[in-house]
């Protein structure tokens, strides 16, 4: 049977172009796939996220490019005259996604609505390709050695990136993870197929799976991406930019941890910490200026993508832009290296500036704000599971593991004892403090959320300031609650709008500002 590798799938899913548009598209663009390396090449091609230059900031318009303007890590400069151009142009595509409103593509009169459903569309085509490859894979010649390192190296990484995906779209269309309704609640559908599904007779195409059913998914791949690459390893030299099994194991345990499986997310980010491959830094033995997150970081497992993060006018604390949050900024101990490394001062003001946690500039960055794993989230990974076990060996290896960690960190560190909740919200805060601006805060607040045994979920303020050409013309403060709908986010429009009978969305309100002022005025 003759084989095809379909490489432009941008609307494979949900796509707003016709069905008979899309389906002459989809016929057009096609290769003949004859070994498992042209596949390889797909893999690399279509499927992982690329790096590329990001000027303007966080984005609503490429994919994943808000994830860290939902959390309580960031806030705004204070009022001022001087204003900062990058982030007139970062909200016009991101006000939405900051002040949660109930259409994210918003600007903040309502006058202008960016499309919603980048990161939806994005994630799906990349899914598609992956099923595609996974379908055409088994026909192709894998007989030589050669070859069939390939061949399972190259299921290995798309189970991998598969399960990746469908996290990251679980966690933002879907409710946390909750075992005793993740078989009732909704998530989002599940496209394992490598075809177009449409039947014209029917009005609705496509339905959304449950949570459930949707992480059951993500552990069957992520399993088979275990077993493949660990029969064909990554090579040494792709390691950073490719999945490895340590990548599997260190996401594996991630995915455990939001299901509540404490045993299992112990047992993968002990893997991972047993590897050879990767160790922690020596953060406290950085000298100042210093770029902590490069790719000779000893510790980073997997980058991809750009980083939203990198432009060197964002987070400057200039007023109406972006700032590190006090609240996060004084969870650090004075002598904790992260503190100088990540932050620093506005010279004008005491708002926090984002410093050198990544590289910023004109670069194209080598690790993503967003899809980044580090050997330092095994240790916590492990700490929070065997605390949450609440057996006295497994609170004396959590707090080993804890201060084992917070030894690379900070300077003159004493070990610590903790137990119980102490122990878990030592542990939330230390997880809060390393990945801050990592795209961890706000799934990790939705699964706190849900937590079993100790749940935890709090309001957040976001600052709003509205520029003009002579600086701040007023600030406005908005206000998502604890357990707020809005930590699940509503599905794209143009997925409402793709069906006859449209798929049920999620709840999600309108969100009007608490209060509004002019520079020196009380709010209203």
């Amino acid at each position: 049977m003759k084989k095809y590798i379909y490489l432009f799938l941008s609307a494979v899913l949900f796509a707003s172009t016709s069905c008979s548009d899309f389906l002459s598209a989809y016929s057009q663009d096609m290769i003949v796939a004859k070994s498992c390396s042209d596949l390889d090449e797909v893999l690399l091609g279509d499927v992982y996220i690329k790096s590329y230059q990001v000027s303007t900031g966080p984005s609503g318009g490429r994919c994943a490019g808000f994830f860290n303007v939902l959390d309580d890590d960031l806030s705004t400069g204070s009022v001022g005259s001087e204003t900062s151009k990058t982030w007139g142009d970062c909200l016009a595509s991101i006000f939405g996604y900051y002040a949660w409103q109930l259409r994210v593509g918003s600007n903040y009169n309502a006058s202008y609505f960016q499309n919603d459903n980048v990161t939806y569309d994005d994630l799906y085509a990349r899914i598609n390709t992956i099923n595609v490859i996974l379908d055409e894979i088994v026909d192709l010649p894998h007989e030589s050695e050669k070859d069939y390192a390939t061949y399972l190296r190259v299921q290995g990484e798309a189970c991998f990136l598969r399960a990746y995906f469908y996290f990251t779209l679980a966690n933002l269309y879907g409710d946390a993870y909750e075992p005793t309704t993740c078989s009732q609640k909704l998530c989002v559908p599940l496209k394992l197929t490598p075809y177009v599904e449409h039947d014209k007779d029917k009005d609705t195409q496509f339905k959304r799976a449950t949570v459930k059913e949707v992480y059951d998914q993500i552990i069957s791949d992520l399993t088979l991406a275990e077993d493949y690459l660990t029969k064909s390893p990554q090579n040494t030299a792709h390691r950073l930019h490719r999945a490895s099994v340590e990548a599997v194991d260190l996401l594996f345990s991630r995915i455990y941890l939001f299901m509540q499986n404490w045993e299992m997310a112990e047992q993968k980010a002990d893997a991972v910490i047993n590897s050879s491959y990767f160790q922690l830094a020596e953060l406290n033995a950085f000298e100042d200026g210093k770029i902590f997150l490069t790719r000779e970081n000893a510790e980073v497992l997997f980058s991809q993508g750009p980083n939203n993060l990198s432009s060197e006018n964002l987070f400057t604390a200039r007023p109406g832009d972006f700032c590190v949050s006090r609240e996060l900024y004084d969870l650090y101990d004075e002598n904790d290296r992260r503190k100088s490394c990540f932050f620093g001062t506005h010279a004008l003001s005491d708002s926090i500036t984002l410093q050198n946690k990544f590289e910023r500039g004109s670069i194209v960055s080598h690790i993503s704000d967003v899809f980044t794993l580090r050997a330092s989230e095994a240790y916590l990974n492990k700490a929070e599971a065997c605390a949450m076990q609440k057996s006295q060996d497994k609170e004396t290896e959590a707090c080993k593991l804890l201060n084992a960690l917070r030894k690379k960190r900070i300077i003159g560190y004493n070990d610590n004892i903790y137990s119980g909740e102490e122990l878990v919200q030592q542990i939330r805060d230390e997880r809060r403090r390393e990945f801050c601006f990592e795209a961890h805060r706000w799934f990790d607040l939705r699964r706190y959320a849900v937590c079993e045994a100790y749940p935890y979920s709090k309001s957040i303020i976001h600052v709003y300031s509205a520029c003009g050409n002579n600086g701040v013309s007023y600030t406005e403060e908005y206000k998502l609650e604890e357990h707020d709908k809005a930590y699940t986010f509503a599905l794209p429009e143009s997925v409402i709008k793709f069906d006859v009978v449209p798929m049920e969305d999620n709840p999600r309100e309108a969100r009007k500002a608490l209060s509004k002022k002019k520079p020196g005025e009380e709010g209203e």
